[in-house]
């Protein structure tokens, strides 16, 4: 089992916690680890060590299931289900699950940005998505600076370049 605070290394001390209501915590931990957070063999120190354990490593998972219940704004896909599935569920997704998407590549041993060539037919596609990022992106910065003049602006136009968008998929 790999060490549930590095993710790298094996783990050799494993512990479960049981609580009142019968719900069971289980943390599997590498030797580094457990000497960084102050494990040792003298038996007065291990009980406020592991207390502190199993408090580090509940805020831990809280913040990693909040990263996971994470949803695209389109297709609704949660960042935990692309984990799971491993594909996306709309081109929005490429954007909005970026860090997620390139940590289950590297799971692969892929580090790399892609270098290859689009496909014709997808780069006008490709250009309106970004348009699209990108507008979104400043009128975000434009609310939260304030400035509602810019704001409507770019509101006006990620309306018309949907539209055009919308109008450009008709016609093919």
């Amino acid at each position: 089992m790999v060490c549930d605070f590095c993710h790298e290394n094996e783990a050799v001390i494993f512990l479960e916690q049981v609580n009142g209501d019968g719900q069971k915590k289980k943390l599997n931990i590498c030797m580094e680890c457990a000497i960084e957070r102050g494990i040792s063999s003298d038996p007065k120190s291990i009980e406020s060590s592991i207390g502190n354990l199993f408090k580090e490593f509940s805020e831990k998972a809280k913040k990693v299931q909040a990263l996971n219940n994470r949803m695209c704004p389109v297709c609704g896909m949660s960042a935990g289900e692309l984990k799971k599935r491993g594909i996306v569920g709309c081109p929005e997704c490429y954007a909005i699950f970026k860090q997620e998407i390139r940590s289950v590549l590297e799971n692969y041993g892929i580090k790399e940005n892609y270098k290859g060539t689009m496909p014709s037919r997808l780069a006008s596609f490709h250009s309106v998505l970004n348009d699209r990022i990108i507008l979104q992106n400043k009128l975000n910065d434009a609310v939260q600076h304030e400035d509602y003049e810019k704001a409507a602006m770019y509101r006006d136009y990620l309306r018309a370049l949907e539209n055009s968008a919308i109008a450009g998929t008709e016609d093919a």
